[in-house]
């Protein structure tokens, strides 16, 4: 695990970087953190999270229902994400209890609800619920790891947008595909999809898609689409769940909504350095969450990606390092 800590994209960019700018990177965490000096200033790296955010608002973007309320507050268009606590929690803040409230927030979401790990990433442990069992299902199951959960309304999402922001300007924008098939109307979404596999290879997109299959996702395979008719593999956008990423151009007029929701949303944080997730449903645009990471590995992989992942990644750093003096000792 240390190994390929050290080989991910954003460590190799940032010792490249470091390197070009007289700044000395130290490797600790099997990788994960990366702490960068020069001149005796001290900066770090933890995970995708740069020294560049608060404490507060890392704290309120790595929490869904955080995000939902600061958003809410500031007047924001966004999937709202309700929070419930462990029943563990109950002596040390008001907890009357979740299931009524479970309920009632199940009803009004259309009974088609989302249940998350609500500091969860990468599309993991997020269940859909359509029926009250499903949803005691899946929030049984998170309780068993974690002491909160997340739920959202389902919403059919039409485009979702990765904007990457840095001291509110957009430097990198891409699109979530994801992975879908086409239907002759005789065979099954498995056969399929073998086809395009062997026609085209295995690409990371349909491995990460075939290695996240769930119940769920094993049933679609038995599916016969009619002829003609696109059917999507996974109602979720993640990229680890085999979405592709579609490069978009942050300067362009079908752009210009999306860029500025993302610039309100991180200013409604104080965000310097993160990214915004828009999607688009039912023709409106809002905010489904705010990341204060920023991994960029699927774009490096695009064309040009790298490049691109190496500018946004040298900003970030030389922003780290502006007009910073080490402390008097």
């Amino acid at each position: 695990m240390g190994e390929r800590n050290h080989e991910r994209v954003l460590a190799v960019l940032l010792r490249e970087l470091a390197g070009e700018r007289g700044i000395a990177v130290e490797s600790l965490g099997e990788g994960w953190i990366l702490r960068l000096t020069r001149g005796g200033v001290v900066r770090y790296v933890h995970g995708y999270a740069f020294d560049l955010n608060t404490a507060a608002t890392h704290a309120i973007a790595c929490d869904k229902a955080a995000t939902s309320e600061v958003l809410r507050a500031a007047g924001i268009a966004r999937v709202e994400h309700r929070l419930f606590l462990h029943p563990d929690l109950a002596p040390f803040v008001k907890h009357p209890g979740n299931w009524r409230g479970m309920l009632e927030f199940f009803e009004a979401c259309g009974r088609d609800a989302v249940v998350k790990d609500n500091t969860g990433t990468g599309g993991r442990d997020v269940h859909r619920a359509r029926s009250a069992l499903e949803l005691e299902a899946g929030c049984l199951t998170l309780f068993e790891r974690g002491h909160d959960v997340a739920l959202s309304p389902f919403v059919e999402i039409e485009e979702e947008t990765r904007l990457v922001m840095l001291e509110g300007r957009c430097e990198a924008a891409y699109s979530k595909v994801r992975p879908s098939v086409t239907g002759d109307g005789a065979r099954t979404v498995l056969e399929l999809l073998a086809e395009r596999v062997t026609r085209g290879g295995m690409t990371a997109e349909w491995s990460r898609f075939l290695g996240s299959l769930g119940a769920e996702g094993a049933a679609v395979l038995r599916e016969r689409p009619g002829a003609g008719v696109v059917r999507l593999l996974n109602w979720r956008h993640n990229l680890g769940q085999g979405a592709s990423v579609l490069m978009e151009d942050a300067g362009s007029a079908g752009m210009r909504s999306r860029v500025e929701l993302a610039k309100c949303a991180g200013a409604a944080l104080n965000l310097v350095f993160g990214s915004v997730d828009v999607v688009r449903v039912g023709g409106r645009e809002m905010v489904l969450e705010v990341n204060s990471g920023v991994m960029m590995e699927a774009i490096a992989g695009a064309p040009g990606g790298r490049d691109l992942a190496r500018r946004v990644y040298g900003r970030a750093v030389e922003l780290m390092f502006a007009d910073k003096v080490a402390p008097a000792p």
